[in-house]
């Protein structure tokens, strides 16, 4: 019983970690619409600014996550992010693979 108990435990548990599609890599600047289309939830992005612990505007909502442009920070631990800037009406542009997003 105990066997099956922690063989569902760990199941759940590799099922979170796999739910998020890709990982952020260190000192790179990604659109949170980027990340979504990476497969990050807007809970995925909440708890990777908790982890990076650093400062953000009050008037971040859920709704501004994709169209703010974020820093990866691999010295605070795994996919932490830095809130780096709102980007204005011309929006958060993904400069794809290998290249930082960046605000127009």
């Amino acid at each position: 019983m105990l066997a099956v108990s922690v063989i569902l435990a760990l199941s759940a548990l590799t099922g979170q970690v796999l739910a998020k599609g890709g990982t952020c890599h260190g000192q790179r600047l990604y659109c949170g619409s980027s990340l979504k289309n990476m497969g990050w939830s807007d809970d995925d992005i909440w708890e990777g600014i908790r982890k990076g612990g650093q400062w953000y505007p009050g008037e971040l909502t859920t709704a501004r996550l994709p169209g703010t442009l974020f820093e990866c920070d691999g010295r605070s631990g795994h996919d932490a992010l830095w809130w780096r800037s709102a980007c204005a009406d011309m929006g958060c542009h993904d400069a794809g693979a290998g290249h930082s997003d960046y605000c127009q």
